[in-house]
């Protein structure tokens, strides 16, 4: 038999086993969704919320289920990773508990959280967020990636929830997991007329205040200049992290021409790479899931930074087209 006729022989033989192994996926992943892999429970508004986790030698799914007067109203099935109710309480990381049925959108109706965690290293939480009148309805999924205290709490001035969570655009870029900055995102939920709730960063509310004369020469200079301190950067960068971490809490809390002096003044005046620097770090900028957001803090940055922004915008139109 020639070598074709075999390859064609095995592609048929795998496109008619498809169907079944594809069955045989199915029907394990439904069996998830049994009273013996069940886990937890919580009734809310008279629907009853229930997860489950198989794990056996040949599968691991996670199942989430949704009841209302008897019938299953909702299922949604992953596999591996586990799904839990509700928002407990993390004193240790400021996560306050949040009360099943609270109004977390202010539209007037009862919510309920459900999150998924996939498993793995550092990776990744879904924060599932249903309204509960005048039906069922998953209002929204937040993708929050290596944030895993992600949250809802209530904000002390007008009382309103809002929704904390961290973005992890630069982990692992040029440094290591833990040395990688997160800055802090504060979201705030916006419907449209179409009744569709979309959560957007309340810029307002995460503006920081400009740093004072001391906090600059004390803390914020000395802590830049360390990320040019030998053996400071990451896989031979131009630098270490302690450069960008501070700039990134400036640019997205509102004071960006902090972020631009910073660089201008520790960057040491005999070492080369500083464009290259900027250059690759706005680039960075623009993947993040809240660029159209952002894109306005960034102020009136380098030139370098511009033409990062520019080349990795065309990159991206690039791929949309391909």
């Amino acid at each position: 038999m020639k070598l074709k006729t075999i390859r064609l022989a095995i592609a048929a033989a795998v496109l008619a086993l498809s169907p079944l192994l594809l069955c045989a996926q199915v029907e394990s992943a439904n069996k998830a969704c049994t009273h013996k892999f069940h886990q937890h429970s919580v009734t809310v508004d008279g629907y009853l919320f229930r997860t489950y986790k198989e794990i056996t030698l040949k599968d691991e799914f996670a199942c989430l289920e949704v009841v209302h007067a008897g019938k299953v109203v909702f299922r949604k099935v992953e596999e591996g990773g586990e799904f839990s109710l509700g928002q407990k309480s993390q004193p240790e990381y400021k996560v306050p508990a949040v009360k099943p049925g609270s109004d977390l959108t202010g539209r007037g109706h009862p919510n309920m959280i459900a999150s998924y965690y996939s498993g793995g290293a550092h990776c990744c939480t879904s924060i599932l967020l249903f309204e509960l009148e005048p039906q069922l309805k998953l209002l929204s999924t937040l993708e929050t990636g290596n944030s895993d205290i992600a949250h809802f709490e209530r904000n002390p001035q007008d009382g309103r929830y809002e929704f904390v969570t961290w973005d992890d655009l630069f982990a692992y870029w040029h440094a290591c997991f833990t040395c990688s900055p997160m800055p802090k995102l504060i979201l705030s939920p916006a419907s449209d007329k179409k009744g569709s709730l979309t959560f957007q960063l309340d810029l307002a509310k995460m503006r920081m205040r400009a740093p004072t004369e001391q906090e600059w020469s004390d803390k914020y200079l000395p802590q830049a200049r360390a990320a040019f301190a030998p053996k400071a950067a990451f896989d031979d960068y131009y630098a270490g992290a302690e450069l960008w971490s501070p700039m990134l809490d400036w640019i997205y809390g509102g004071q960006a021409e902090w972020a631009w002096k910073l660089v201008d003044t520790a960057w040491p005046a005999e070492k080369p790479g500083k464009s290259e620097f900027l250059n690759e770090f706005c680039g960075q900028l623009t993947k993040s899931q809240y660029w159209t957001d952002l894109q306005p803090q960034i102020g009136n940055p380098p030139k370098a930074c511009m033409e990062g922004i520019a080349e990795a915008q065309r990159e991206e139109n690039a791929h949309d087209r391909d």
